[in-house]
């Protein structure tokens, strides 16, 4: 499971240099700014929010320099916790491993079913997929996790912190995200962020309608 990171979103190597940062910037703003793509019927409008959003962090020194620290941490998560590759061992999961594992098998089923939602013919494989996801949930919910926190980037960070600190109780954990999202993001930053939970949060709820 992969989600594009800044880098991948303007298509530059990690160690691209400020000018090759601006450079890609700009030949992709040429591609997808909205008033070119208008005419055609094609509303590209999200697609540049990405780009802008990428290079108002990659061009500043101290925010990169910030964001490829927590890309490191992610990097660390998924080496330290790379479960789907060891599954003879995951009867010896404990701690919050337990749950981002569940949440990481979720986020695979939801995947694999938003194509479907607008396919008549998909309805039996549609209820396939929601029976498939009750196990993970039930998981969740178990462990006192709300869904608002189910989406992988906030999984990955709880896990990461968890890691750290494996004596956090689960609600401790979910109170520390809380507080770095208040502390740590500007306001457009904490708004996508939830948008984001409550858009995975909302395909969720549906494929559990099946």
């Amino acid at each position: 499971m992969k989600s594009k990171n800044y880098y991948d979103i303007l298509g530059v190597s990690v160690k691209a240099s400020a000018e090759e940062i601006t450079s890609a910037k700009n030949e992709l703003a040429k591609r997808y700014h909205p008033d070119a793509n208008m005419k055609n019927g094609v509303d590209t409008t999200s697609r540049m929010q990405e780009i802008l959003e990428a290079y108002k962090v990659l061009s500043d020194p101290a925010r990169r320099k910030a964001y490829d620290r927590s890309l490191t941490g992610r990097k660390a998560v998924m080496r330290t916790f790379d479960l789907f590759d060891i599954e003879e061992e995951s009867n010896g999961d404990t701690g919050f491993v337990v749950y981002w594992k569940a949440a990481n098998t979720l986020y695979d089923i939801v995947l694999e079913s938003e194509p479907l939602f607008h396919k008549r013919e998909a309805k039996g494989r549609l209820t396939a997929l929601a029976i498939r996801a009750l196990r993970p949930i039930i998981t969740l919910r178990e462990a006192q996790i709300p869904e608002r926190y189910w989406h992988p980037d906030i999984m990955n960070w709880l896990l990461f912190t968890s890691y750290q600190n494996p004596n956090y109780t689960v609600t401790y954990l979910l109170a520390l995200y809380d507080t770095h999202i208040r502390s740590s993001r500007s306001m457009v930053e904490k708004l996508k962020a939830q948008n984001a939970a409550a858009r995975y949060e909302h395909t969720v709820r549906k494929l559990l309608k099946y």
